[in-house]
């Protein structure tokens, strides 16, 4: 079912889902029978299971194949001709992703369609998307094909090592926000918060249809 712009009513068919394809098992089938879904890949990096939720969301609203990252497994993106790479912020930094965009020519994918998107705390004002583009070599990529989601942050459960590597980083993880922004933000490090939200993928989808078109 979609609405009049061609867009799965997706909120309502993938709520509460908790199956994912694996490209270990799915991709040779997928590739011997052409269908919609069959060209695209999720590759996902998640800490706290925002990103993975995200994950889950998208993939069955696309119907891709979809992998937790492994370093070893990734050039398993050389058989997709629609990447997503979803992973979460750190002091700026989209984890994992570095090695991912490291090897895009070797992996034979530099010309392949790459949507990127990153969880975090912090509110993306355009200021603040444009300085995490800029730090992670994103800014090269077509339109529609970056996105900063609202993440997730419960400081009771934060890992040990993120915990420190959080404090390492002192006020660097609050470049280049406004002093409201950074008082919003420091806020939310010390109650936690929960921004993940379905609708929020909906960009993502229409550009992967689009590149179905």
């Amino acid at each position: 079912m979609t609405d009049n712009s061609g867009i799965p009513h997706f909120v309502d068919n993938i709520r509460g889902v908790g199956y994912m394809r694996n490209p270990n098992r799915q991709a040779a089938k997928r590739r011997a029978v052409e269908s919609e879904g069959s060209d695209t890949i999720l590759i996902y990096n998640s800490s706290n299971g925002a990103t993975e939720q995200y994950a889950e969301w998208i993939s069955k609203a696309l119907d891709c194949d979809v992998m937790k990252y492994s370093r070893g497994k990734l050039g398993y993106a050389s058989m997709y001709q629609n990447i997503i790479f979803g992973s979460w912020i750190r002091g700026g930094e989209i984890t994992r992703y570095n090695m991912l965009r490291a090897n895009l020519v070797n992996f034979g994918i530099e010309n392949n369609n790459l949507i990127v998107f990153a969880t975090g705390i912090i509110k993306p004002s355009d200021e603040y998307t444009a300085y995490v583009k800029s730090l992670n070599g994103c800014k090269q990529l077509p339109e529609g094909c970056f996105h900063l989601l609202p993440g997730r942050y419960d400081p009771s459960g934060c890992k040990s090592a993120d915990r420190l590597a959080l404090k390492a980083m002192g006020d660097r993880i609050f470049t280049p926000l406004s002093k409201e922004e950074i008082s919003a933000a420091r806020d939310r490090f010390k109650v936690g918060y929960d921004g993940v939200e379905i609708e929020t993928i909906k960009p993502i989808i229409e550009k992967v249809l689009e590149f179905r078109q």
